[in-house]
């Protein structure tokens, strides 16, 4: 799968010049008659080509600093671009372009400093950048979004996340449906861990996850934006899924949208049929629905589970009423009360799944899909389920495409390896998981880009926490 970067609104250029450097060039640089305006210097007013003091000079140093721009010059660029912000920081006063090509030299600036002070002086001198670009253009709707994009991608120790989600939004409010596309991810990711934190109520989490979806939609329904908002489709819904651990929620027409299609699928299939069951009861849909009954009548007569303990019937039914907490605490008490360890390390994988499925805590399903896998080493049931979690960790560990979202594939097959080479009646299904998660792999080009080569170990951060081996996708 090729590399697709997520929206950048603002391209950012590498040059070989330093601050210090930088700073020096342009003192020597800036005319004398320029400093005689000092209502128009750095970031103050608004003024346009047609209102400086010197409209042809200011026109002329736009044009010089585009130039050099748009080839990627931005040493040469910098000092025309501080000569052209200086007389006329509102530039045609129809774009905020000056602006938002100031936040790339600052942005510049930032990456190539080591120095704590000076990267606080270049953050700063970006909001300040983006701030005037609002009071200028306050109809340039996206222009906090850009902010809060460039605080939570590349300044996300400058700003604290209450800030950016606040940001976020605010755009949001402010542009509805014609929202854009690279919001979302972003305010997605945040709107998730600030429900999480309890920093934001229910009933707010409800209507951005209600708008997210909305624009989404919007989005793709719309020819010229369709490209963008197809980026956004791979990483936004699967990250909304997480609030299905959230009882109550969703209403059950959300669970009956999103999972009955699965049972109407393979309505034959035990495994099919009571996960769907056990998620529209979760959802709290009526038990007298025709729908449930159907399902009921089916897993009753045909995928009844056979456990003589008092506990397991109780975790089975739990889990079979979408009782899911009740479920795994059951489960707990029922391997405790088992000396087999077939049956506890069965009780243990039972409880991973209900993680990985119901509760979307992966952490915790990998917790207990590794006891699992303690008690009974002959089984390779565990690790094809820590293989899954790990190949569906894209959108957490990355915008859902692209490198971060990719290299989660290597640990995946990593574990398949172990499951089909432990056991052999999982061999088939591990193999199948290979052949088609090999092809999300990144390809020889990508690796190449970042000065790595296939066989090297390779660290697998976020969530997942493991080293891996470089493999090139077919």
């Amino acid at each position: 799968m090729r590399t697709i970067l997520f929206l950048l609104p603002i391209c950012i250029f590498f040059v070989s010049c330093t601050p210090r450097t930088v700073e020096k060039t342009v003192e020597t640089q800036i005319p004398e008659k320029y400093q005689s305006n000092p209502s128009d210097s750095m970031g103050t007013g608004c003024t346009t080509f047609s209102k400086s003091a010197y409209p042809e000079d200011a026109l002329n140093e736009h044009v010089i600093y585009r130039g050099f721009l748009r080839e990627n010059d931005l040493k040469t660029a910098w000092p025309h671009w501080l000569k052209a912000f200086e007389l006329a920081p509102a530039a045609d006063g129809k774009r905020s372009i000056q602006y938002t090509d100031g936040v790339k030299f600052y942005k510049d600036f930032f990456n190539k400093s080591t120095d704590s002070l000076e990267r606080v002086g270049y953050v700063q001198k970006i909001r300040a950048l983006y701030n005037d670009a609002v009071l200028c253009y306050p109809k340039d709707d996206y222009l906090q979004g850009l902010l809060a994009f460039d605080l939570y991608y590349s300044f996300r120790n400058y700003a604290s996340d209450e800030e950016i989600y606040t940001l976020f939004k605010n755009t949001i409010d402010k542009n509805g449906l014609h929202t854009q596309a690279f919001v979302l991810n972003p305010f997605t990711d945040l709107l998730i861990s600030q429900f999480n934190q309890e920093k934001i109520t229910l009933s707010e989490a409800r209507k951005y996850q209600a708008l997210v979806r909305d624009i989404l939609a919007h989005g793709l329904s719309d020819n010229k934006e369709h490209e963008n908002f197809s980026i956004v489709e791979a990483y936004v819904p699967v990250r909304l899924e997480e609030f299905e651990a959230v009882e109550d929620f969703y209403p059950s027409s959300y669970y009956v949208d999103r999972y009955y299609p699965d049972y109407q699928g393979d309505s034959l299939n035990c495994e099919v049929v009571k996960t769907v069951y056990s998620r529209l009861r979760w959802g709290k849909l009526d038990t007298n629905d025709p729908r449930l009954t159907r399902m009921s009548q089916f897993i009753n007569r045909e995928c009844l589970d056979v456990d003589q303990t008092s506990s397991g019937r109780q975790a089975f039914n739990a889990l079979q009423e979408g009782k899911f907490k009740d479920a795994v605490q059951l489960f707990e008490r029922a391997a405790s009360e088992t000396d087999d360890n077939g049956k506890k390390s069965k009780y243990h994988l039972l409880i991973a799944k209900i993680y990985y499925a119901h509760l979307k805590n992966f952490s915790k399903s990998r917790q207990f899909a590794l006891l699992a896998a303690k008690l009974d080493p002959n089984s390779g049931e565990s690790y094809i389920l820590i293989g899954k979690l790990y190949a569906s960790s894209g959108p957490l560990c990355g915008p859902g495409r692209g490198w971060d979202s990719q290299v989660v594939t290597w640990p995946a097959i990593d574990k398949w390896q172990i499951a089909r080479n432990i056991d052999p009646t999982v061999a088939s299904e591990a193999n199948k998981l290979i052949s088609q998660y090999s092809s999300y792999m990144p390809n020889v080009e990508e690796i190449f880009q970042r000065n790595l080569k296939e066989g090297q170990s390779f660290f697998v951060g976020c969530w997942i926490q493991e080293s891996t081996t470089i493999r090139a996708g077919k």
